[in-house]
């Protein structure tokens, strides 16, 4: 591509394990020759280990895709005391010098990740010899699912609704390593081709090694008998900081949801639901001190990716910061009514554990002696909002269940709500997707106005808030046309 992502020749921008306990601790670190880096099983290991570190900074998930520019899109900021950097981002104004910057840096981290992704997988065949079996499968398996979800997002941001528009432009979906232009394909293409990629994993994975565990339920041995400590967390963690099968089960009912195959979404969201491998927030994993408490929720987790400094990140836009000599820089991106949000509920658990007098915390532990810092992809709590939002229009009762048992795991003593809407619905995505950047994906899967951030008006549903235009690099090719 020439959106300068044509950086592959023929060494892989591929990154090795650097000094690290485990194969979670991964630090990008050298470059290596792809075909010594895929002459052993730990090579292909440690090239996919470093996609998901990738995946895990602040230029992609870990800030710029979660808490930073998508949550400002999707409404959660406050627009009086916003920061200059953001004018442009709460205007929706992407065409502006400084948000082209940022959306070509977001086109290209997305393309770099998946050309490493493509490189991991022509060399899973050609250099199939060197894996077994059982290794091959869960290294193509994936793979297939990260670019599946790299591609699907870059659907989400350069898209129209494949719903609304299924003929229209869409993306170029890569699937071959190395300097070749992919084909731009149509938004009902390109979502097929997620679909595709998700189907072969699920394939793949069949026998991936969390289909014979419990990570919530894994405990260490101690003199005070099984306890849940960092070393038990840690071990959790090997089978959720990455695409694991029921993380391909959970990205499918996204996708079916976003394509309003509304039955297909239900089906998948149910397989994870009722797989018994993840459970919703219960209320004793956060009555504990707060050094203890986790405030993650993280036996939802489905799918998250590792990152030592998300705190890091968040304190950066969301906390006062001191410049010295007694001058201080407001908050970069203060939020907006949360109290509002959340019904002034303390007894929500949302509320009280990612908010502290104002202040977001949600990534902002008192310690992390026990729960590491992990940006959740994909969640429990999204499977019942998928199945709720799903069943509305033609089974309520089973809509009102889903979304019901989702809020007793959140509110203590909660009274059943007896009737749903589906701004009620929406209300409750709001409260849950805070920080993680999905938001505004819910407007535009939608077309819902978007709520204008305590301004008088609504701001109306177009393709002109919902559509990134293509960087320009893109349309000089010559075979992209300009929206």
């Amino acid at each position: 591509m020439r959106t300068k992502i044509h950086l592959i020749m023929s060494v892989c921008l591929l990154f090795v394990l650097s000094g690290c306990n485990n194969w979670l601790d991964v630090e990008l670190d050298n470059k290596v020759e792809d075909s010594k880096l895929f002459s052993t099983p730990e090579g292909f290991k440690e090239a996919l280990a470093g996609v998901y570190s990738n995946m895990s900074k602040d230029a992609m998930y870990g800030q710029v895709l979660s808490m930073e520019y998508l949550d400002i899109l999707g409404q959660y900021y406050s627009y009086m005391g916003i920061k200059n950097t953001y004018e442009d981002w709460k205007d929706f104004d992407y065409e502006s010098s400084s948000s082209e910057g940022v959306v070509s840096r977001i086109w290209n981290n997305f393309y770099s990740n998946i050309s490493q992704l493509n490189c991991i997988l022509k060399y899973a065949d050609e250099n199939a010899s060197v894996l077994s079996e059982a290794d091959r499968n869960q290294i193509r398996g994936e793979s297939l699912a990260l670019r599946a979800y790299l591609h699907f997002d870059l659907y989400r941001l350069f898209s129209p609704d494949v719903k609304r528009l299924p003929k229209a432009e869409g993306i170029p979906y890569n699937k071959v390593f190395g300097v070749s232009i992919p084909p731009m394909y149509t938004a009902e293409e390109s979502v097929q081709l997620v679909i595709d990629d998700l189907l072969e994993a699920e394939k793949c994975l069949a026998n991936d090694p969390i289909v014979n565990v419990v990570p919530y339920d894994i405990k260490s041995e101690s003199d005070k008998g099984l306890v849940v400590d960092a070393a038990a967390k840690d071990e959790a963690d090997k089978y959720v900081a990455r695409m694991n099968l029921y993380g391909v089960k959970a990205l499918l009912a996204r996708v079916y949801q976003a394509r309003g195959q509304n039955e297909m979404a239900i089906q998948k969201a149910k397989e994870v639901i009722e797989s018994g491998k993840f459970r919703l927030l219960e209320f004793s994993s956060i009555d504990q001190s707060e050094l203890e408490a986790d405030i993650l929720f993280t036996d939802e987790h489905i799918f998250s990716l590792r990152n030592k400094e998300l705190n890091t990140y968040s304190k950066k836009l969301h906390y006062d910061i001191s410049l010295g000599s007694g001058a201080t820089q407001m908050t970069a991106l203060p939020f907006a009514e949360t109290h509002a949000l959340y019904e002034g509920n303390n007894d929500d658990a949302r509320y009280s554990k990612w908010f502290n007098t104002g202040k977001f915390v949600k990534f902002v532990p008192d310690s992390t002696n026990i729960y590491t810092q992990k940006m959740p992809m994909i969640k429990l709590s999204e499977m019942y909002l998928i199945v709720a939002e799903c069943s509305y229009n033609t089974d309520a009762t089973v809509s009102l269940k889903y979304i019901n048992t989702l809020r007793d795991h959140r509110i203590r003593n909660n009274v059943d709500w007896q009737y749903l809407t589906k701004e009620s619905i929406l209300q409750e995505c709001r409260r849950e997707f805070v920080g993680e950047g999905q938001m505004w994906y819910v407007y535009k899967r939608n077309h819902w106005d978007l709520p204008g951030n305590g301004t008088a008006e609504k701001i109306e549903a177009s393709d002109d808030i919902f559509v990134f235009p293509l960087p320009d690099a893109e349309i000089e090719d010559g075979h992209r046309s300009e929206r």
